[in-house]
């Protein structure tokens, strides 16, 4: 099972405090698809991504899906009850691939937080990512088309999972499904697919098979 690495959220940590850090948590095995938390639920847990990719969504009593953050390798979550008195999970996490995450209990996080100062100048860091984040994300929504909204998830996913490989090609490991997709650009599964086809036809993108796709950015950067 992989262990702690200097990297994220830990990333200001020497090997001896990741040491003494993973004897404050456990860590856990997660198959792709399987539910971490759901919305509503009493929050007793943080978790930080030691490999794989996670969701967090939010669900209308109709079905209709919204991701409003995916996780990856060196990201810890939720942001919430670390720097306000919310109880409960703000949102659902799905693990979209297999994962492994380093599981904290909350009063536990709060002492690591006091006892690591570069723990809350990440937790600063992070708050101001996320709302840039969300702030583009609603920008592109309105002012770019699909197809730009898709290549820029795609290169998000290349910087959290890619593999570089030959001639500017990257192989990103962690991908998403297209109905996954589909909820994170709030378009429809239908559309996903087209701009995919059309990214494979003018060879920007090409099919590594088992869900993994290679993206070359430089082809990408003109879109």
């Amino acid at each position: 099972m992989p262990g702690l690495e200097a990297v994220g959220w830990f990333k200001d940590f020497t090997d001896e405090q990741l040491q003494e850090l993973a004897k404050e948590g456990m860590f856990k095995q997660y198959d792709a698809k399987e539910m971490v938390f759901v919305q509503g639920e009493t929050l007793t847990d943080y978790f930080y991504v030691v490999e794989g990719l996670i969701q967090a969504y939010h669900q209308n009593e109709g079905g209709k899906k919204w991701i409003a953050s995916l996780f990856s390798h060196g990201d810890l979550f939720p942001h919430t009850g670390l720097v306000d008195e919310e109880s409960q999970y703000p949102a659902n996490a799905e693990t979209l691939t297999t994962c492994c995450l380093f599981i904290v209990k909350r009063q536990k996080m709060n002492e690591l937080l006091s006892h690591y100062p570069f723990l809350e100048r990440q937790l600063t860091k992070f708050l101001a990512r996320k709302s840039q984040e969300l702030m583009n994300r609603y920008a592109d929504s309105v002012l770019e088309p699909a197809l730009v909204q898709l290549v820029s998830l795609l290169k998000r996913l290349s910087d959290q999972s890619g593999a570089r490989a030959t001639d500017g090609w990257i192989r990103i490991e962690h991908m998403m499904t297209e109905q996954d997709i589909a909820a994170y650009l709030g378009v429809t599964p239908e559309t996903v697919s087209r701009l995919l086809n059309r990214l494979y036809r003018e060879k920007r993108a090409k099919s590594a098979g088992r869900g993994k796709i290679y993206l070359n950015l430089n082809r990408c950067s003109s879109v």
